[in-house]
């Protein structure tokens, strides 16, 4: 029972590993497809006898030059005899679900020899006759699951840029030693498989071809990393313009080797991806110049807008009436301003109470509203500058609210630091504040 939940995982895993290979044929390396037949050498209690028929399919998965991965199903017979026309004792039917990895010995060539090894599954029937005889009628479909692993090598010889002859031989080690049911010894059989087939490659290879060009996606202005844009000209048409190179001079090779037709065919390919790169050049060009006019545009009107917001607030605080002389009233005056969002009239509202009434026991109030006034203009270095000068005064009822706001300007300047500072300098000093727990939840989340 051990073994047989054996087999049935490592079944599960191989078909797993095989689904997710073919998933990977869908956006990456080169992907080939093929068929193979060949035959099958019993290696049982009698030695290597026999030379029975084989056939399987497989998906072709190239990582680099050098390495590759294949998943395979196929279908063989092991027997004694020679194919299908030699007398033969026995016969045993064989369906495996393989997954290997190979090595390419040269990655130039014609002719590129390789060498792999893998795992896989089987599945296994005796023929009627030896069913009845041995009473091995099988568990599964009238036969049984077991798991082999092989080692071999061969040789594949590149018809053109799209099709391989290929040849493989390896030897694969069973678990079982009843697939050749004539003895029963305590060696386990394997076979050796013989296969032969053509490999059809869904696109020339790729590797060393360079990097493509994606002019399909247009990137968001809003979104648009303004710091990365110089560079877009720079790095980006350089890129381009070396693969170009690269390309110009592979075609003058091609046409200084051979006038072939494989020649031909390969310098019409670079001549369209010269082509292609010249095209993909000549829109990038037109993108960086509309990104640039709408960079100059935006920056003008923040300019515009700037000015305006400056002119706005001092024309606003030159037609202020500041009767210096009622305190009460000209604070209240410049709340109101600060509650309006009139950042720039109330700035100027609190320092003229503050330069006519320095001594006032709200002169630390107004210099806290000055900060706040910055804050609420996103200048945070002034506010913070505020505030330190509200935490000068001797006595304040705004120092713990200064120092909250100084940690929450130090947070809107990236500084978390210096922020966790304030807040933690808040709760030691001032337990009993009403923003204690605000301070906390704000250097908590730091």
């Amino acid at each position: 029972m051990k073994k047989i939940s054996s087999l049935v995982v490592i079944l599960i895993l191989s078909g797993l590993l095989i689904s997710e290979l073919n998933a990977q044929f869908l956006s990456a390396g080169r992907r080939g497809f093929g068929l193979n037949i060949g035959s099958q050498i019993m290696n049982g209690d009698a030695g290597y006898v026999g030379f029975a028929g084989g056939v399987e399919g497989y998906a072709k998965y190239v990582l680099s030059p050098s390495y590759f991965a294949i998943g395979s199903f196929g279908y063989g017979e092991l027997s004694d005899g020679v194919l299908i026309s030699g007398p033969a004792s026995y016969s045993t039917d064989i369906l495996h679900l393989d997954l290997k990895g190979g090595i390419n010995l040269l990655t130039e060539g014609r002719i590129i020899p390789h060498t792999y090894a893998g795992l896989g599954a089987i599945w296994w029937r005796l023929d009627e006759g030896w069913r009845n005889r041995t009473g091995l009628s099988g568990h599964y479909f009238g036969g049984y699951f077991d798991f082999s692993y092989f080692f071999g090598g061969g040789i594949e010889y590149k018809l053109n840029p799209n099709i391989s002859f290929t040849t493989n031989v390896d030897y694969r080690f069973t678990m079982t030693d009843d697939i050749d049911p004539t003895y029963r010894t305590s060696k386990n059989d394997g076979f050796i498989n013989i296969k032969s087939g053509l490999t059809f490659y869904m696109e020339p290879s790729r590797f060393g071809s360079g990097r493509k060009i994606d002019v399909a996606e247009k990137t968001p202005f809003d979104e648009l990393d303004m710091s990365e844009l110089s560079g877009i000209g720079e790095a980006g048409d350089a890129a381009s313009e070396d693969e170009l190179n690269a390309l110009i001079e592979g075609i003058d090779q091609y046409k200084a080797q051979s006038s072939s037709d494989m020649a031909m065919d390969q310098y019409i390919q670079l001549k369209s991806r010269v082509d292609e790169l010249n095209d993909a050049i000549g829109t990038k060009e037109l993108e960086i110049e509309e990104l640039k006019s709408q960079l100059q545009y935006r920056k003008e009107r923040i300019g515009e807008l700037e000015s305006n917001l400056q002119t706005r607030g001092g024309a606003l605080a030159a037609s202020l009436n500041v009767d210096i002389s009622d305190f009460t009233a000209s604070y209240e005056q410049a709340l109101q301003q600060f509650y309006t969002r009139e950042f720039d009239a109330a700035i100027y509202l609190f320092n003229v109470l503050l330069e006519a009434n320095p001594a006032h026991k709200l002169a630390s109030n107004c210099q806290y509203w000055i900060g706040e006034s910055y804050f609420g203009k996103r200048d945070y270095h002034n506010a913070i500058s505020a505030f330190e000068k509200v935490m000068a005064y001797e006595k304040s009822h705004k120092k713990d609210d200064a120092l909250l706001m100084m940690g929450r300007s130090y947070i809107q300047l990236g500084d978390n630091q210096l922020a966790a500072k304030m807040f933690n300098e808040l709760m030691t000093s001032y337990p009993n504040s009403e923003y204690y727990d605000k301070a906390q939840r704000y250097a908590s989340n730091i």
